[in-house]
Formats: C-alpha cells, structure tokens, sequence
C-alpha cells in the first residue's frame, strides 16, 4: 500500500462536499417526513412502505447502468444531472399530497442517489491519492451524516415553533419541505460552478472497459454481502427493538438516534488518524470487529438508557471504517472502473441488508429479541474474516494515484 502519511485536502474537494450540504439536508428531512409524518395526516403504513421502497429499489436499479455510463462519459455532468434531479424531487414533495405523484417524486430520487453514488466516490477518488484519500472520504462522510441527522431531527423543533408562531403542524411541514426544497437547488448550481472547468483528471474513452479484476471485486463483495446481510437484521430495526425491549417509542427514541446521527458523522474524523497509526486495513479491521462486540452487548443490556448509549458507540466505530472502506475499494481499482465498483458495492450492500431487515422484523415480531444480535453478529464474522483474508494478509497495490 502506498505512504497512508495524510496531505492537505485538494480545495476544490472540499468546496464540492460542502456543495452536496443542502442536498443532503433536505433529504434528512423528506426521509422523516416519509417514515413518520405521512401516517399522522391520512397515508398508511402500507403508503409510507412503499415509498420507501421505491427509492430503494429505483436506486438499486439505476446503479450499475449510471456506473457504466459514468466510466464511458465521466463524472462531471452525470453528477449535475443526478444533483438537479434529486433536488426537483424534493422540491415538488412541498407541492402533492396525493400519493401516485409522491410515488413517482421517490422514483426519481432514487435515479438520483443511483447517479450520486456511482459519480461521488469516483469523482473524490480521481483527485486524490494515497496520501489525503482517507481525510478527504472521512470529511464527506461527516457532512453527509451530520447534515441528513439535522434534517431529521427539524421535526422536534416544530411543537414549540408552532406554539410561537402560531401556525399548524401541517403547515410547518410543508413550508419546510418548500423551503429545503428551494435550498436544495444550491447544490447542482455549486457543482456546475466548480466542475464546468474542471479537468478530470480520468479521461473517459467512450467506451465500456468490461468487467476487469472480477475476483477482487468478487472479494470485496463477499465482505460486503456478509456484514450488509448481517447489519440488517438489526440495525435499521433499532427503534422497533427499543419499543419492543423498553417500551420507549419514537417520540424518544427517534430524537436520540437522530442526534446520534450527527454525533457518530464526527467520529469519521478519526478514521485517517487509525490509518496513520495502524495501516488502512488494519484500521478496518480493528474498528468494525470492535463495532460489533458493542452491537452483541446490546443484546443483554436491561436499561434503555446504557442500551442507547452503547448503540452510539457501536454506530460510531462502524463508520468510522466507511470512509476507509470507500477509499480502499477505490485505491485498488483503476479509474475506468470506479464509477462500476462504486455502484456494484452499494449495490451488494443494500441488497442483502434490505432483505436482512425483512428478516429481522419477522423475527423480532415473534419475541426473539436477541436472535438478530446473534446472525448479524456471526455474518459480521465471517465478513471480517474474508477481508483478513482476502486483503489483510498480502495487502494490495494501489492502481493509477494522482500525483
């Protein structure tokens, strides 16, 4: 592996993550209005599933051909296009109330996560290097989270806002949504701006490269497959296991996984200096082994309030491995490959996890509390033991860094 020793982070790299901040705040906030406050003014449980759902899917299905197309043509206007597209969506979700159009509004932020995270990773990637990519994936990772959890708890604040301005909670809601929604614009706007003289340093050659290198992308996967599967028992289900357990409901249980959100964002930062100090794969290999001892300690804890707190920690430790995750699958991967890689990985992820968290429900609703605590942590396992295996052992070159 090359000098991991950290540089300073390239300035156009850290303008384009900021530029993504309002994007992703009005996303954190259009995810709680679909998970919470739908059910509250008429739409069913059924409704709000299926509108989840259908981003999820509509990004599953998007990936892998917009990857293809960001390796054939390049990143930069796949990400405008992708930007403009998701904050559209958001914006017209302040318009309808009427289920087929929020429907259709989900579909296309699905398109646009799709062409978001086959352009993102890539786009960082090709102007970094070994020396400041794991700084500079961290610091996306940070904005990503604490600006998606503020949107999320923006909601808590409505009760007494309403009482102060004297206005309704529905109305709170949908000003809010045209507000965000009209912020959200700022993004493509700034990518445009800073990328329409941009040089990438990747030159496309306009035509698909194939699927190079498919035992290490199998590699990568298997380790993604096993712990997605395994998270997904459990951790998407973390609130249900609360009420279930404790009894608490969402009321206060969502406002502290939400600030849990942004606090765990920060514990990103610490991911280079791991690297630094241990190597980037032993780092990964340290904090989500230690990650998931926390998460089976859950399992026998009796009070609420350690549980919650022993959730944060877990929560913080796993991500702090994303970011290196992410800049170690992009390192040993060549350019015309990364916008693929990146897909395939979401991908392999969010599959296994979404049918993982099908399970766990099922499980969770005949009483077996402790039981997904069990598979997630047996998959984490054998997902920690593959990527000793595959990459820890005889570490991989990185391929075609920019100097």
């Amino acid at each position: 592996m090359p000098d991991q020793r950290a540089t300073k982070i390239p300035a156009k790299a850290s303008l384009l993550i900021l530029s993504l901040a309002p994007l992703f705040l009005a996303q954190g906030f259009v995810l709680i209005v679909i998970g919470a406050w739908l059910v509250t003014v008429g739409f069913t449980a059924v409704q709000a599933g299926a509108l989840i759902s259908a981003q999820g899917i509509a990004t599953i299905l998007a990936a892998v051909p917009l990857g293809i197309v960001s390796d054939i043509y390049g990143r930069k206007k796949l990400i405008i296009l992708g930007a403009v597209a998701g904050a559209g969506a958001l914006f017209g979700f302040s318009f309808t109330m009427d289920f087929s159009y929020l429907l259709v509004l989900c579909v296309v932020l699905g398109f646009a996560e799709g062409a978001s995270i086959t352009t993102w990773n890539a786009l960082l990637a090709d102007m970094t290097d070994g020396s400041n990519r794991n700084k500079v994936f961290s610091l996306s990772f940070v904005m990503v989270n604490v600006t998606t959890g503020i949107g999320l708890v923006l909601p808590g604040t409505f009760p007494a806002l309403g009482s102060l301005l004297g206005v309704t909670n529905f109305a709170l809601h949908r000003d809010t949504l045209s507000l965000l929604g009209v912020a959200s614009f700022v993004t493509p706007v700034m990518l445009y701006s800073l990328l329409r003289n941009y040089e990438e340093t990747y030159k496309p050659a306009r035509r698909w490269a194939g699927f190079k290198n498919k035992k290490t992308l199998l590699k990568l996967g298997f380790t993604g497959i096993m712990i997605g599967f395994g998270a997904g028992f459990i951790i998407p289900l973390v609130g249900t296991w609360f009420y279930f357990r404790f009894g608490v409901a969402d009321d206060y249980s969502g406002p502290i996984l939400a600030l849990s959100n942004i606090l765990i964002g920060f514990s990103a930062l610490a991911g280079p200096r791991l690297a630094e100090r241990f190597g980037q794969l032993r780092a990964i290999l340290l904090v989500t082994g230690s990650s998931m001892l926390f998460m089976l300690s859950m399992a026998f804890i009796p009070i609420f309030s350690l549980a919650a707190g022993v959730y944060i920690v877990r929560s913080a430790l796993m991500n702090m491995s994303g970011p290196l995750m992410d800049s170690f699958s992009m390192s040993i991967f060549p350019p015309e490959q990364r916008g693929l890689v990146s897909a395939l990985s979401n991908v392999m992820f969010r599959l296994p996890n979404s049918f993982g968290t099908y399970l766990g429900g099922f499980i969770l609703g005949v009483g077996l509390l402790q039981l997904p605590f069990y598979i997630a942590t047996v998959l984490y396992s054998v997902g920690l033991a593959g990527f000793y295996v595959f990459f820890a052992r005889h570490p991989p070159k990185a391929l075609n860094e920019v100097k």
